[in-house]
């Protein structure tokens, strides 16, 4: 079992660096507010899947470590320093924009059945009075 561990631990840590640079691009472009609109969205977009993926595997990394019985002051400080950069990344700079709602918003309107039975919910049972026969693998034919 220590053996899987350490192999974990080997193969999670360049996962959560290469994620980290990943995270850290997005957040350079964001700051850098480079003119295409689309990179823009995209980096506010992927930032914080990213840092927060790269915590993951960062915890991984760690837990694997202790249960490989490798875990060391040097060893955890790594993941313990770039598991903060992945917060600051995460957290730091402005808030995502969200759209400003200029009136009061109605109150939802009441659902209408639809004459389509398509249209409705997945567990609505086709067969409840209407002519339509089920077909299919598990249909009784």
């Amino acid at each position: 079992m220590t053996a899987f561990m350490h192999d974990v631990a080997r193969a999670s840590l360049p996962v959560a660096i290469g994620l980290l640079i990943l995270a850290g691009t997005a957040r350079a472009a964001l700051w850098a507010r480079v003119d295409d609109e689309r990179a823009r969205r995209l980096a506010a977009q992927y930032l914080e899947p990213l840092a927060t993926w790269s915590l993951v595997a960062l915890a991984t990394h760690t837990l694997a470590l202790g249960l490989a019985g490798e875990a060391g002051a040097l060893s955890v400080a790594l993941p313990l320093a770039l598991g903060a950069a992945a917060v600051m990344l995460r957290v730091s700079g402005e808030a995502p924009e969200r759209p400003v709602a200029t009136r009061a918003a109605a109150p939802p309107a009441p659902a209408t059945p639809s004459a389509d039975p398509a249209a409705g919910p997945l567990w609505a049972d086709p067969t409840d009075g209407e002519s339509t026969r089920r077909t299919g693998l598990w249909s009784r034919a």
